[in-house]
């Protein structure tokens, strides 16, 4: 193991009943296609290059919002330039060493999976779908299913729902400050994904429950 976790084993609550995961930067490496999408995106709309500030505003809130911030009044059409640009290079996504794993293992277990990602459901269940993975999930939570994107605790209630799981009996695996803060205001213990993540010391400052830096740690935690 890397750093491994904060606390060892599963904590009082016991064995973990379901995992939701985030999807981009957590389960998939898609950070170089979300930054070339959204500067080829600002580029065809706005007839200029983002600043820095711009192509990482926001990372893992949801595109219509990330648009909006960038080009108000134009956020639409900044999403379908992102959408189009995306889809014709979605091949460039993959999996990170070590999620199938974790997932096979965790199932293996009876444990109950879910996606719970700020992506549109059409676009989040074809990622899943490329990569081999859609299989292996019991529900996916979108940016449509819920009023309010994480960092509110709405997605992260509908995903319990779906499962059947109270949120003691619930863990969130991500690589973003929103999702521990969604985590933490829907009752979830949390676990932050540092094999992806790109912002590790505002995700670190949040204290999640658990920190893991690989893949199987998370498995490690939720199995005891």
């Amino acid at each position: 193991m890397g750093e491994g976790l904060r606390v060892p084993g599963p904590g009082p609550e016991g064995r973990g009943e379901a995992v939701l995961f985030d999807l981009d930067g957590t389960l998939v490496d898609s950070f170089a296609l979300i930054a070339a999408s959204f500067a080829h995106a600002v580029r065809e709309v706005l007839g200029r290059d983002p600043t820095e500030a711009e192509l990482y505003h926001r990372w893992g809130a949801p595109l219509r919002a990330r648009a909006e911030a960038v080009a108000p009044g134009r956020a639409a059409e900044l999403a379908r330039a992102y959408e189009r640009y995306y889809d014709a290079h979605q091949d460039q996504v993959a999996v990170f060493p070590g999620v199938p794993e974790m997932l096979q293992a965790l199932r293996e277990h009876e444990v109950r999976l879910g996606v719970v990602t700020s992506k549109r459901r059409h676009r989040a269940v074809r990622t899943l779908e490329a990569v081999g993975l859609a299989d292996l999930f019991d529900c996916v939570v979108a940016e449509e299913d819920a009023i309010r994107p994480k960092p509110a605790p709405d997605p992260v209630r509908g995903a319990l729902r779906a499962l059947g799981v109270s949120p003691q009996g619930a863990w969130m695996v991500g690589d973003a400050p929103f999702d521990v803060l969604a985590a933490r205001s829907a009752g979830v213990r949390s676990v932050a994904a540092l094999w992806g993540t790109r912002e590790r010391e505002e995700l670190l400052a949040l204290g999640p429950d658990y920190v893991a830096t690989e893949p199987s740690e998370v498995v490690a935690a939720v199995l005891g």
